[in-house]
């Protein structure tokens, strides 16, 4: 589960802007997305617009305005009091069961990942083509039967 930030737009912000633009969030992204998807998982995004942090996770109030110091969520309508993270990730969580991906083993994938034998195939995996000493070209020889 990831939001779809606003990156340009929390890049404005002078006091964070050096740590986000550090951050590289997306290449975090994309490796989440290629990752979850090779281990059989699906990779649910929050819309950009979706209020996690301002959204009551007990009973789904909105604040108009939630400023960055303040770390506490406190709804005005049920009086929930928590911090501000804590309120933001259980909200994603419901977000997640009402997509209808929610998987048993709460993942992002229900089934095991295959075990490899050293020195086997895990050198011609997608995303590591060839081995060690920048040697490129496809071993697959070995690779194509079905005991690994």
């Amino acid at each position: 589960m990831v939001e779809d930030l606003n990156v340009a737009g929390m890049i404005r912000n002078r006091r964070l802007a050096r740590h986000i633009a550090d951050a590289g969030w997306a290449t975090l992204r994309r490796h989440l997305e290629y990752k979850t998807t090779w281990n059989g998982g699906r990779l649910i995004t929050a819309d950009r617009w979706f209020a996690s942090s301002k959204t009551c996770s007990s009973c789904g109030a909105v604040k108009p305005k939630l400023r960055l110091r303040e770390r506490t969520y406190t709804c005005e309508h049920c009086g929930l009091s928590m911090d501000r993270d804590l309120n933001a990730a259980i909200n994603l969580q419901q977000y997640v069961a009402r997509s209808g991906w929610e998987t048993q083993n709460g993942r992002g994938a229900d089934r095991e990942t295959a075990l490899v034998v050293a020195g086997g195939c895990e050198a011609t995996t997608p995303h590591h083509l060839g081995g060690s000493g920048g040697d490129r070209r496809l071993a697959t020889a070995d690779c194509n039967t079905s005991d690994h």
